[in-house]
């Protein structure tokens, strides 16, 4: 099985640094350089003949608008999950960070070197977020086989769950995702969880792609300054 993650194009809220999570709100919506973005993957898709068997997008409007925008030309319906909606970032959702340290500075203070979204009201809990990761690719796993191409569009924190979940760490990573980035995996899903020797048979699981944007001319912009779920 291949499996992709796709981020959405960027949003409003991407663009004005300020934090996304599970709301739909205004500023959550495609930019014209997201909707620009998620065109270039159509095309990037169409030059690769890249077809897929499965698509699972989240409920969320900058999900499901660039999954139409890349891939509506499929014409394949869609699995519409709400186990790919954005972790929720509670009380920061749609602040700046400079926001958020003044309207909550005891949150902010115990989240700005932990990162511990236990600390922040309203938000997924750090197990609540890893085991939908878990979940995620168990969907993946458990309705396909070796043939099949997967393809999720979803959002950048899940994206980290998802692959923290892949990768059987127990830490999660900091990738600094970018818009329409693609995620490629190739598992042997009969094999996942074989205990036998075959789990350190590294043709049976591999990383395609990680991170990567070749359907955009510029992919060296500088993202030092983006948050994990901005």
């Amino acid at each position: 099985m291949k499996l992709l993650l796709v981020r959405h194009g960027e949003t409003f809220a991407n663009d004005a640094q300020r934090w996304s999570g599970s709301q739909d709100l205004e500023i959550t919506n495609l930019t014209e350089n997201g909707i620009e973005q998620a065109k270039k993957l159509a095309t990037w898709f169409k030059k690769n003949n890249f077809i897929p068997t499965h698509i699972y997008v989240s409920p969320q409007k900058r999900a499901l608008d660039t999954f139409h925008l890349a891939g509506d030309h499929w014409n394949i319906k869609p699995n519409i999950i709400n186990e790919l909606k954005e972790t929720s970032a509670g009380n920061f959702e749609g602040h700046t960070w400079d926001e958020i340290e003044e309207l909550f500075p005891q949150e902010a203070d115990g989240f700005r070197f932990t990162r511990n979204w236990d600390v922040v009201t309203g938000a997924e809990t750090e197990l609540e977020r890893r085991n939908r990761g878990v979940k995620i690719l168990d969907i993946a796993l458990n309705h396909t086989s070796k043939e099949d191409i997967v393809i999720m569009f979803c959002h950048a924190s899940i994206i980290g769950n998802i692959v923290a979940a892949i990768l059987e760490t127990p830490k999660l990573w900091g990738i600094r995702t970018r818009n329409t980035a693609i995620f490629e995996f190739e598992i042997e899903p009969e094999k996942w969880n074989d205990t036998s020797r075959e789990k350190n048979n590294l043709t049976l699981w591999r990383i395609l792609r990680f991170n990567e944007t070749p359907h955009l001319e510029n992919e060296d912009k500088d993202l030092s300054n983006l948050g994990s779920q901005i």
